[in-house]
């Protein structure tokens, strides 16, 4: 069966999840990333570097995007991308589906995540996608390798 768990990077978190009252049969845990993504079949995260774990892991995800109005404007100025998700910006399309600002509710990434999930094809195709993502990186120095990459999108 379908198992869900978040994993935080903080006990405050945990805390402040634990008071919002989250969903039942939702398993709550801090730290241990790389143990999680290992047994994931999708991810459902933020955007930021958590993406390419995803994409070292080789896990489908659903990327998110919401932050202060007057903050996204002031970033869209400062940088002008096509996409967020490392993995996206990296492969020049959508690997990742993104769901930015007033996009990004719940209707919609829950329908995607549904997606993701009832379509094993199109998990495969994006396993494939991440797998010439991260074999884009070569060897050793791949941080600086994605950095410049990145930096070169800019």
């Amino acid at each position: 069966g379908l198992r869900a768990k978040m994993v935080l990077p903080n006990d405050a978190l945990l805390q402040f999840v634990k008071a919002s009252g989250p969903p039942s049969g939702l398993e709550l845990q801090v730290g241990g990333i790389s143990a999680a993504l290992a047994d994931a079949d999708l991810a459902i995260t933020k955007s930021g570097t958590i993406t390419m774990e995803c994409a070292m892991h080789g896990v489908p995800a659903v990327v998110f995007y919401k932050t202060s109005w007057p903050t996204y404007l002031i970033g869209r100025q400062i940088v002008n991308v096509k996409y967020l998700a490392m993995p996206n910006l990296l492969a020049g399309e959508e690997i990742y589906p993104e769901f930015i600002q007033d996009a990004a509710t719940g209707e919609s990434i829950s329908g995607a995540v549904l997606s993701l999930l009832r379509d094993e094809t199109r998990r495969a195709v994006v396993k494939t996608k991440l797998a010439g993502v991260v074999a884009s990186l070569g060897q050793p120095g791949a941080a600086s390798r994605a950095a410049a990459a990145i930096a070169d999108l800019l």
